[in-house]
């Protein structure tokens, strides 16, 4: 977990709600893509997304300071996901308005029930994403690094490092290639790094 991320977590732990903010701001993009590759109705995606966070906010002082964020957060929506898929309710609902087919959907359930979100899966990714980073050419690590774990525009870092938008994107893209390639075991989980 990024040093920034363990702040967040001992004051999430703590009953802080702008950390809870944070962390929240963060994560709803990476989990609804993550949902949503499963159980692809929006409303149903945003219930079991606020489902997810109300979890860790309510239990966030159970939960141990070596806990580790994403694992947790993925791992709780891949249950809630899991229950709604056997919901049979909500398994009328997906047939009634996007028709996915018996066989999609036990085909979602099954990838959904194999998927590893435990902690060790999540220190595996990060290990990855460390190599990874270490292989890049240095300006293209700094680019990538700016953008994807800073959040800042491509415009700000154009700025900052005194290039090009254009290189920018470049950058990115290279990056961003060299991502999918390391990375592509864990896809859906690790999608936020290619998502803007």
């Amino acid at each position: 977990m990024i040093d920034n991320e363990k702040y967040l977590f001992e004051k999430l732990r703590l009953g802080d709600e702008a950390a809870f903010k944070v962390i929240y701001n963060k994560y709803v993009p990476r989990l609804y893509y993550f949902v949503h590759e499963y159980i692809p109705l929006k409303d149903i995606v945003e219930n079991i997304i606020q489902d997810t966070l109300m979890t860790l906010w309510v239990k966030k002082e159970t939960l141990s300071a070596d806990t580790n964020l994403s694992a947790y957060l993925f791992t709780v929506a891949k249950n809630n996901c899991l229950y709604k898929l056997r919901d049979l309710k909500y398994r009328k609902r997906l047939f009634d308005s996007s028709d996915p087919g018996e066989l999609e959907l036990k085909a979602n359930m099954d990838a959904l029930g194999s998927l590893d979100t435990s902690s060790l899966t999540f220190m595996e990714i990060e290990q990855i994403i460390k190599n990874t980073l270490e292989q890049l050419p240095p300006q293209c690590r700094v680019v990538f690094q700016l953008s994807r774990f800073e959040d800042k525009k491509y415009r700000e870092i154009a700025e900052e490092l005194n290039i090009s938008v254009k290189a920018v994107e470049g950058h990115i893209s290279k990056a961003l290639k060299q991502f999918r390639t390391s990375l592509k075991d864990y896809l859906p989980i690790v999608a936020f790094l290619f998502i803007r």
